[in-house]
């Protein structure tokens, strides 16, 4: 999604209360729009890859794309089922790992909503890419973005400047805000306040992205297979400036 907010901590998603009011809180649209330009109206087999609630998964496949759309958190897996349109997807509740071995080749692999700055080491960035790119067909493309640690967008993640609210059917107004609570090198720790006036519940739950270069993202993509990468620094396709832009997009050729 397009929120200035980062994304919230996975365990968060256990909790149906707070799977239902995830699309309010990242509303916006403009990475979907980007990523379906770049995939292009062919119908083409595609991975959600982290697909949280699967609105984007849920878009590809009115397309006319064939989608498969997997996420670790099955609370994400069984909300989407039960949204207008999830009879056409395939969702499943597993990381790149839980594939079915039979699963076709994918024309294009896609990780939405910032997702990736959740992968926190070394050996989890690697793995992500090397198995993305094994599931890709030749030629296909893994489609990504990262936040530029140049642009220190954590340095708003603040409860004055992060503050909003909204309403749902379900639960009626929901508060929200942001804390960090340390910066250690690439790893920013922040913790997320969800205050629910109905009943004026308080879930607060405690999360890490990481924030990792496009020097070393461009070779880590390298090492894991991928001939050549398209780099991209905001939904506009403006190239990637590694001092101004806010986003480090990536279209990875296999």
């Amino acid at each position: 999604m397009t929120s200035a907010a980062p994304p919230a901590g996975e365990a968060l998603y256990t909790d149906p209360r707070l799977v239902a009011v995830y699309d309010l809180f990242n509303a916006g649209d403009r990475d979907f729009a980007f990523y379906a330009s770049v995939i292009g109206i062919a119908r083409r087999c595609i991975l959600d890859l982290g697909c949280g609630t699967g609105t984007f998964a849920r878009r590809l496949a009115a397309a006319g794309h064939d989608v498969t759309a997997i996420d670790p958190a099955p609370a994400m897996i069984e909300y989407a089922r039960r949204q207008p349109g999830a009879d056409a997807v395939h969702w499943l509740a597993c990381g790149l790992d839980g594939l079915p071995p039979d699963a076709p080749p994918f024309d294009a692999v896609v990780m939405t909503g910032h997702a990736f700055q959740c992968l926190l080491t070394d050996a989890e960035i690697d793995t992500t890419l090397r198995g993305a790119r094994h599931v890709l067909a030749d030629g296909g493309r893994f489609l990504f973005e990262t936040r530029n640690p140049r642009i220190a967008p954590w340095r708003a993640w603040t409860p004055p400047h992060s503050a909003r609210s909204v309403e749902s059917r379900e639960s009626g107004i929901v508060d929200l805000h942001h804390a960090v609570r340390s910066v250690d090198g690439a790893i920013v720790t922040f913790d997320t306040h969800y205050r629910f006036r109905r009943d004026d519940t308080v879930l607060t739950n405690t999360s890490r992205l990481r924030f990792i270069t496009q020097p070393d993202l461009r070779e880590r993509v390298i090492a894991a297979g991928f001939p050549s990468a398209d780099w991209y620094g905001d939904w506009r396709h403006a190239p990637f400036d590694a001092a101004t832009s806010a986003e480090i997009i990536a279209i990875c050729r296999a």
